[in-house]
This record gives C-alpha cells, structure tokens and sequence, in this order.
C-alpha cells in the first residue's frame, strides 16, 4: 500500500476528524466549524454512507458455530480440503518464504470461501452467517499454521536463520524493545501530550490500553489479534474524550498509542503487525480497523527510529542524565535476569513449538475436538477413542467457556469502571451485558452516554 493510500484511508476512517465529505463529490472535503447548522446534517448523511460502506459496526461472529457446521455430513468434502491443504503446508517444507506463505494461505482461503457455495449447511448461509465462516475458516487455518508463520515461534522451532522478511520481523522487534527500554522514562510533554490531567489518571488509562495490547500474544487468529489492537485503541480514545483532546485528532492519538507502547513493553509487536497484515483477510481491515493498525505501525516507526531529536526537551542535560541513570537501571536488571534464570528450570515448550502461552486457550481445546482435521500429520484416527474423547473434550470446553468469560467479564467492569468512575456501577454492568463485555463496544456505548 503506497504511503498516498495510507493518508487517504487515515483521513477517511480517523474518528476525531472533522473533515466531512461533500455529497456527490468524494474527491472534495469541507469542513465545518462546531457551530456551523451544517455540520450536523453533514455528519448524519456521513454516518449513513459509511455504514454502507462498513457495513454492522458489530458483525456476528461466533467461531464454535463455525465448527458445528463444519462438522456436519454435507460439510465433509470440505473438511477434506482443508485437511489436504493443511498436510501439504505442513508436510512439503518446514520453511516457507513470507511471500510464499501469503500466496498459498490466500490462495487456499478464496478456494474454500467459493466452495462454501457449493455445500451445506453454508450454502443457505445469509450475508452475515457466511462471513462469519469465512472467519472461522480464517481462524482455523491459522490456528494450525501460526508455529509457521509467526516469525517468532517459526524461528523458536527451527533454531536457524530464516528467509529474510522473517529474520526482517526478529531484527525489527528487537530493534524496538531495545527502543523501548531506552526510552522508557521519558514523560508525556515529551511526546507533546498536553497536561491536561492529573498524572495518576493519565497513567491509569494508559496502563489499561498498555494491557489490552498486551493480550495480543495470547491469541493465535490474525482477527483476535486485531480485536486487541481495537480495544487499545478504544481506551485511548476514551481517554482523549475526557481530556477534551480528541478535537485534535491523529496529533493527539497517535503520540498516546506511542507513550502507551514504551510504558507497556509489549513484545513482538513488529510480528504481530506484519502477522496481521499478511493473513488478515483484506475485506475484513477495514474502516475502524485500517485507520487504527494504521496508527499502530506508524506509532512502531516512530519508536524504532526514536532519537533524543525526536522528543520535545527543555533541558538536555538532565534528559542526558536520566538517560544514563536508565541505561544503568538497565544493566543491573538484565545481571538481575542472568542471575534468576541460573537459578530457575527452563519452561517447556508448547507441543506446537509456539513461544507464548496460554495462547487462546478456548480455541485450542475446540479445534482439538475435530480430531481427523487436526491429528499429528500421519497419525491414523481411532474412531472408538475418537467417541469417548470427543465427549471429554466438549465437557472441558463448556466448563472452560464459562470460566474464562466469567473472568473476562469480571475484567472488562473492572477495566470500565476504573475508565468511568463518576458513572454509575450499575450502568456500566448493564452496558457490559448488553455489549457481551467487549470492551471495544462498551467504551463506544459508554462514551456516548457521557457526553
């Protein structure tokens, strides 16, 4: 994507603007003062158009009912696609250039995504039915092939030089850590990130955003990876909401995303972004989701090109020594780490190879239940243990569900109400209800009802 189609797209999808489109002239844009009597009849007309566009803001998904259909009779010729591509990727090579991969998982996605046509229970599927499984198809396959595509587990199970856009994500995401941690004391007027609220409530929020990126490395789909990015996001911009900064549009985000990044020392962020863009389905990064991943990789060059010339600084001498006070901070607890580690028994590895764990958790064990799909390359089915540990397996995943978004949902109030404390609790559990405790959602909702 040229870097033209990028501003285009920013411009169009950015949240804050107040460039509006002119109507019957996309090429055209107007602006509107916040008086102005035809702002608001623009913004309407806008909303209507980019709903069109977008389509539901919130679109159905639901991944076990994609298993569910897969797994019925008139599906099966599928399943024997999917197992035949899968074997091959597998099998043919341990390692494939990024391009390749890109190429053949795309490739194979618009082959099942036309025979979903053909078979049932898909081919009676309505609009949004259907994409949702070409989701879990997206999903599926990449459940299966992430040790092989994420730069990181790739490199973990190979334990040798890769092709050099794979050995390009490692050297980036080292690049930025080091960035990261070298500048990890720097203060938010250095970002010119206005004071325009108490510190402890500037660090509250950015500790939240810090967090819901941080739970990009638990999930294995480039679709639940982006929803991480969303989440982040969406906190920021609840925080720009209440320090009245959001009128400032990408100057103000963008420099927060960045602050958030080096406060939260999230890691392999450079493979997650190309991992992202490379298998997420293009129809799918859209509207919200172009502009913020967007803003994300803008944020990362930012930050691996970071220099003291780059931030705002009064006074160089005492940035030089804080600087220097970090670098030695630095080096006494990387003696710290060296210590501990001869100490402790190296983790294990997951049996697929993958560096991060738990890596969603939920999916794993309903992925493991379609078992002729998912068995060790080889391995011959045993359809009487196949029957008994099915059942198993379906109890464990239900018992795990429910766990898991119990703990999720007890989060996500937490995480809100710390957001919204002058609103009350029992609005924002309702909201939490009402949206199924996504926190992207909720702070869309809660916003609007703060305003």
């Amino acid at each position: 994507m040229t870097d033209d189609e990028k501003r285009k797209i920013l411009k169009e999808f950015d949240p804050f603007s107040q460039l509006e489109q002119a109507n019957g002239n996309p090429d055209k844009d107007v602006k509107f003062k916040k008086d102005d009597p035809n702002r608001a009849a623009a913004e309407e007309t806008n909303r209507d158009i980019s709903a069109q566009d977008k389509g539901d803001e919130e679109p159905f998904y639901d991944f076990q009912i994609f298993i569910k259909q897969l797994q019925t009779p008139g599906a099966d010729p599928l399943v024997k696609y999917t197992k035949s591509f899968l074997r091959n990727f597998l099998a043919q090579r341990l390692l494939w250039t990024v391009s390749e991969e890109i190429k053949l998982i795309s490739d194979f996605k618009t082959f099942i995504y036309d025979k979903f046509t053909l078979y049932e229970p898909f081919r009676s599927l309505d609009n949004s039915k259907m994409r949702n499984a070409k989701e879990g198809m997206e999903k599926l396959i990449m459940g299966k092939l992430y040790s092989r595509c994420f730069s990181p587990s790739l490199y973990e199970i190979l334990q040798k030089p890769l092709d050099d856009e794979h050995m390009k994500d490692l050297t980036n995401d080292d690049t930025l850590l080091e960035k990261i941690r070298h500048y990890r004391f720097i203060s938010p007027i250095m970002l010119d990130i206005p004071d325009t609220m108490p510190n402890a409530r500037l660090n509250k929020f950015v500790h939240l955003a810090s967090k819901e990126l941080g739970k990009i490395n638990r999930f294995k789909s480039p679709r639940d990876k982006m929803v991480c990015v969303l989440n982040a996001s969406k906190v920021i911009f609840g925080l720009l909401k209440h320090t009245k900064l959001e009128q400032n549009g990408a100057d103000s985000f963008i420099p927060v995303l960045i602050y958030c990044i080096l406060k939260g020392q999230v890691r392999y962020l450079v493979s997650n972004v190309n991992y992202i863009e490379r298998f997420r389905s293009p129809d799918f990064i859209r509207g919200e989701e172009e502009y913020y991943l967007s803003s994300l990789q803008a944020a990362l060059n930012f930050i691996m090109s970071l220099t003291e010339r780059s931030l705002t600084i009064d006074d160089h001498e005492d940035f030089e020594e804080a600087y220097q006070r970090n670098l030695k901070q630095l080096a006494e607890e990387k003696e710290e780490e060296e210590k501990k580690k001869q100490l402790e028994v190296p983790d294990e590895l997951q049996p697929n190879g993958t560096l991060l764990k738990p890596l969603d958790e939920v999916t794993n064990i309903v992925i493991s239940k379609f078992n002729e799909l998912f068995s060790p390359i080889g391995e011959p089915t045993q359809e009487e243990a196949l029957k008994s540990e099915q059942n198993n397996k379906e109890e464990d995943v239900s018992s795990l569900i429910k766990k898991i978004e119990e703990n999720e949902r007890k989060d996500t109030l937490n995480t809100l109400q710390n957001m919204f404390p002058d609103m009350d609790p029992s609005l924002i559990e309702d909201v939490c209800i009402a949206k199924k405790s996504r926190i992207g959602p909720c702070v869309d909702a809660l916003l609007s009802l703060s305003e």
